[in-house]
């Protein structure tokens, strides 16, 4: 197989020409043609089409990205897939390198049409195959929060199924599959972030879609003004006359009928003209006092994810990204790994705890370390971590799966009791530090290697098994609140 001759020069300058080399064009096309085939439509419309390729050298093909996140995850998720596909294209086993170059995201030309034809989603929805970036802000006009996009949201174990929803919703929003998408969670957890990012992202697809996003206070506020000044036809006009509605916080219309009763018309006439809405709130729609049954039935009618606290691995990412994407200076690992163990029930508290330790370091002058950061954060660390009672750990755990304390520390080895026992012993030796021969004591007199058995099966299945997660996050919610409450 003949290349074209070798381009001397460094790899940023490769990255200036004007065309990629054409077989590093033709093994890319062949990368996108399998990924869009095997991979689901959200991952390779997020993961795999801002890349660009960028020449082959000495049987390297290299890649721009455009940025370290996506690097990090093709390298981590896609990069067999990459090798593999490369290594049949060229006929001769490929390295593959990526190197980060900001400005794909916002270019319109040549490198900007890797394909012969567009992603699925741009043309089912009759958009051009180039997303139109160029020139223009990443965020929507009217939209609050431009830097809330997809990009920037880390999704992980306990936010993957309402990512991937509302990925689907902004990748093809005139199909109306999950309508309404309804997002529920905790405060600070990010569903205001996906709830924008939805905007944002069909702005970038379709810029002439009408998009409007509202509080539910600042929809009931309107609504008091729009009668008080005999403005009913405009307020309707408003919010009727829209292709996409974003209501956030929709708790909040709780006791407000009359406005309720204005939302519910307006949902359905949305709702009947094909118009996509998305909706934020704190509790699932059952759990929604206040809310006219009718309102909370329709909020069933579409798709409902949850998005709980993140693991631990997955707030090390969030830190990485926003230290990356916000230009803070370079963080050691150690104190991220620090700052994400402290912080794991708000993303919000999360970020913050970062921004307080940079701060720090920059007022103090003083490199950033653990030692700093537990000085910057001395005031704000939960101090509750070692002070949970093992008995209140079994109370809680029986009490979650229906069980007995006794039946917990028994020796019974019926499948669903084994594990909740398994929980709870992971949970004893998260949340009190314990020694694995104190655990196995407390648990019946079990042996130690009995005890990491346990704790280990239950480590394993957080990675792999979403109910052992949720049941993990539910009850360490659970028990850190019964432990604030006695303080």
């Amino acid at each position: 197989m003949g290349y074209p001759p070798v381009w001397k020069g460094s790899v940023e300058s490769q990255m200036a020409v004007a065309l990629p080399d054409q077989e590093a064009r033709r093994a890319w096309s062949a990368v996108l043609d399998r990924a869009r085939a095997e991979l689901p439509e959200t991952t390779f419309l997020m993961w795999f089409t801002d890349v660009r390729p960028i020449a082959v050298r000495d049987q390297v093909l290299s890649l721009a990205v455009p940025s370290q996140f996506v690097r990090e995850r093709l390298q981590h998720n896609h990069l067999g897939l990459i090798e593999h596909t490369a290594e049949e294209a060229f006929g001769h086993p490929i390295k593959i390198e990526m190197d980060v170059d900001e400005g794909i995201r916002h270019e319109e030309g040549p490198l900007a049409d890797t394909t012969t034809t567009p992603p699925a989603a741009y043309a089912a929805i009759g958009a051009p195959a180039t997303p139109p970036t160029a020139g223009k802000p990443l965020g929507a006009p009217g939209l609050p929060f431009p830097n809330y996009t997809f990009d920037a949201f880390v999704p992980g174990p306990s936010s993957r199924f309402a990512h991937a929803a509302a990925m689907a919703v902004a990748e093809a929003p005139l199909s109306t599959a999950y309508n309404p998408l309804f997002i529920y969670g905790g405060t600070g957890l990010g569903k205001t972030h996906l709830l924008v990012a939805i905007g944002h992202h069909i702005w970038r697809l379709m810029p002439d879609t009408r998009i409007k996003y509202v509080t539910s206070e600042q929809f009931v506020t309107e609504f008091i003004k729009a009668v008080r000044e005999r403005q009913g036809d405009a307020f309707r006009h408003k919010y009727r006359e829209v292709d996409i509605l974003l209501v956030d916080d929709i708790q909040f219309l709780a006791k407000r009928e009359e406005t309720q009763t204005e939302f519910f018309h307006t949902f359905n006439h949305l709702h009947g003209a094909g118009r996509q809405i998305v909706i934020a709130s704190d509790r699932p729609p059952h759990e929604l006092s206040g809310l006219e049954e009718r309102l909370v039935s329709r909020f069933r009618w579409g798709l409902c994810v949850d998005v709980q606290p993140p693991d631990l691995e997955t707030r090390i990412a969030i830190l990485q990204l926003k230290a990356e994407r916000e230009n803070i200076p370079a963080v050691v690992p150690e104190v991220i790994e620090f700052v994400a163990s402290k912080f794991d029930q708000s993303v919000r508290e999360l970020e913050g705890a970062l921004v307080r330790v940079v701060a720090w370091s920059e007022l103090t002058r003083q490199p950033i370390d653990i030692e700093l950061a537990e000085r910057a954060l001395q005031d704000l660390i939960p101090q509750t971590e070692h002070e949970i009672p093992p008995p209140l750990i079994l109370e809680e755990t029986a009490t979650y799966f229906q069980l007995s304390t006794g039946d917990l520390v028994s020796k019974s080895r019926s499948r669903p009791l084994t594990q909740a026992r398994h929980i709870a012993m992971y949970l004893m030796r998260e949340c009190t530090g314990l020694s694995l021969v104190k655990i196995g004591e407390i648990f019946g007199g079990r042996d130690h290697t009995t005890a990491l058995h346990g704790i280990k099966k239950v480590e394993d299945e957080m990675r792999s098994r979403d109910d052992t997660f949720r049941q993990v996050q539910d009850l360490t919610r659970i028990i850190r609140g019964r432990v604030r409450g006695l303080v």
